[in-house]
């Protein structure tokens, strides 16, 4: 586990606008015991099925250039970017798939899939372009239940932490901002 965030880093509570969005439900869940995860695909699943779609990309990609391509050169570079296109969107959508069930988990109260540091799943809007990078990015589970693949608890929630999810930002007010139990990290999924 990280050191809790500094003093100078405010809290999701200590935001302007907290305590409406938690009597609205837009804070994350604070489950008295466990959430089942009952035939629902989970983030840890979800991220096993990234790792493996990349995998499969890269593994199709290098195959068909150096084994199963063609002897006319034009038809290998096309059938090879061909390729590498579907292996792209192929990942694109299983990394949306992966993003998208990873920050519901944490809407509701728990995760299957915690990250030591990390970021490079969710892209940052700045100066109205998306943006990577901020990759090294702490994480704090305690705040939450954390589950493993079957749903049995690997560690219950701390109540005094402020578990990582989607809060009143301050730093773009009107928006939710991530909190990753550390640090506010720029991503703002509702725009």
């Amino acid at each position: 586990m990280i050191d809790r965030p500094r003093t100078h880093v405010p809290r999701p509570r200590d935001v302007a606008g907290f305590e409406k969005a938690t009597s609205a439900g837009l804070t994350p869940a604070r489950p008295p015991t466990p959430p089942r995860i009952d035939g629902r695909q989970t983030a840890r699943q979800a991220f096993t099925r990234l790792v493996a779609t990349l995998a499969v990309s890269v593994a199709a990609s290098i195959l068909w250039l150096f084994v199963l391509a063609p002897q006319e050169e034009t038809i290998t570079a096309i059938t090879f970017i061909a390729t590498l296109a579907v292996g792209y969107f192929v990942t694109r959508t299983s990394l949306r798939r992966f993003r998208a069930i990873f920050l519901n988990e944490l809407q509701a109260g728990y995760t299957t899939k915690t990250l030591t540091q990390g970021l490079f799943w969710i892209p940052r809007r700045g100066a109205g372009r998306k943006t990577w990078g901020d990759d090294v990015v702490g994480w704090d589970w305690a705040g939450l239940w954390v589950l493993d693949a079957q749903g049995n608890v690997v560690s219950a929630p701390d109540p005094s932490a402020d578990p990582p999810g989607l809060y009143p930002s301050p730093n773009n007010l009107g928006h939710r901002e991530l909190w990753t139990g550390y640090r506010w990290t720029g991503v703002f999924p509702d725009r």
